[in-house]
């Protein structure tokens, strides 16, 4: 009877030293460094990066997002930055980063790069004529 016990206390022991370490592992890697979201907006896209945290609420006309203390407010025409308008084609997708320090970056993105939830599609599938 005494090895019976010795072997559920053995067990015992190996089922804490494994909790101990999944504990340990997932403060470790707690932090959640920079996250992306894409949120369309008629025919554009925003992607924002951030590092803390981010609120997206929908307006009438658009959408405004609180992100790591600054407000993006977009529509389907415009873009604007903490009160500041921004100076976008309304057909091209927007970009924006805020670093760790918190500064806003905006940028748009080339409209030969994909996007990134898009397929790309096979090159030279359309240039053969078809089979007669």
């Amino acid at each position: 009877m005494t090895w019976l016990k010795g072997l559920l206390v053995a067990l015992g022991l190996v089922v804490v030293l494994v909790v101990a370490i999944v504990a340990a592992l997932g403060l470790l890697t707690s932090d959640k460094g920079k996250e992306v979201r894409h949120i369309s907006i008629g025919q554009r896209t925003i992607t924002v990066s951030h590092f803390k945290n981010l609120t997206q609420e929908t307006t009438a006309d658009g959408v405004k997002i609180v992100v790591d203390g600054h407000t993006i407010t977009a529509t389907q025409d415009a873009i604007a930055i903490d009160g500041k308008p921004q100076s976008f084609d309304p057909a091209q997708d927007v970009e924006v980063n805020i670093d760790e320090t918190g500064a806003v970056q905006a940028k748009t993105l080339s409209a030969d790069a994909p996007r990134p939830d898009e397929e790309t599609p096979d090159e030279g599938a359309g240039d053969a004529e078809p089979p007669q």
